[in-house]
Formats: structure tokens, C-alpha cells, sequence
């Protein structure tokens, strides 16, 4: 009887797969492939075109928000450029004002130093080269 079991398993195992295989071949030929290719096709056109038209959609809010954003940044450093501009000002002053007194005061000192030195300098100079000229000459 054991032997019998078996191969009575073996007979279920091999009807449920033909009877799978019958479901899978009657479906096959229920459902035209090209049919369905195309409404597949369709599906996925329409899914880009509603994709699309979302992103579009975003990125004009995108757009609208940074342009607020951008009005509200230049009214803002216009406003600060603005209420700082006297202290600026002023400062600005004050740093001319110290740059001129610094360069009347060393610029009257240093001038005549500069002065006397390079005179001293030529002097000697021209006589080296006269003396050098007379040498060559005899």
C-alpha cells in the first residue's frame, strides 16, 4: 500500500499542474497581447502628461515665491542701505579729514630732506663723468 501513496501523489501533483497549465493557456487566449500593449501604452502617456502638468504647475509656484522673496530681500537691503548711509557718511569724512592731516604734516618735513640729497647726488655724478671724459679725450 505504500507504494501505492506515492505514485497517488504523484497523479494529484500532475492534475493540479495541468490544471494550472489549461487556467494559464485559456487566459492567454481570452486576453489579445496587442490590446493590451496598447492600453498600457495609453495609461502610461496619460500618467507622464498628468506628471508633467504638476511640475509645470510647481514650478511656476516656484517661480511667483522667489520673485516675492527676491522684492522683499531688495526692499529690505534698500532699507538698510538707507538708514545706515549717514553713518557712512560720516565716517567716511572723518577718514579723509585724518588722511589729509597725516599728509600735510610728514609731506612738509620729508620735501626738503628729499630735496637736498638727490642735488647732492647729481653734483656728484656730473663731476665723475666730466672727469672721466677729459681722461679719455688725451
Amino acid at each position: 500500500m505504500s507504494e501505492q501513496q506515492p505514485q497517488g501523489q504523484k497523479e494529484k501533483v500532475m492534475g493540479k499542474i495541468n490544471e494550472i497549465k489549461k487556467n494559464v493557456e485559456s487566459f492567454i487566449a481570452d486576453v489579445n497581447v496587442n490590446e493590451l500593449k496598447e492600453s498600457l501604452n495609453t495609461m502610461v502617456k496619460d500618467a507622464q502628461k498628468d506628471f508633467n502638468k504638476l511640475v509645470d504647475k510647481d514650478l511656476g509656484n516656484l517661480k511667483s515665491k522667489f520673485q516675492k522673496e527676491k522684492s522683499v530681500l531688495e526692499k529690505k537691503a534698500k532699507k538698510f542701505y538707507d538708514n545706515h548711509k549717514k553713518e557712512i557718511s560720516a565716517l567716511q569724512n572723518k577718514f579723509e579729514k585724518m588722511v589729509k592731516k597725516a599728509e600735510k604734516k610728514p609731506a612738509a618735513k620729508a620735501a626738503p630732506k628729499v630735496a637736498t640729497t638727490k642735488k647732492k647726488v647729481n653734483k656728484k655724478v656730473v663731476a665723475a663723468k666730466k672727469a672721466t671724459k677729459k681722461v679719455s679725450k688725451k
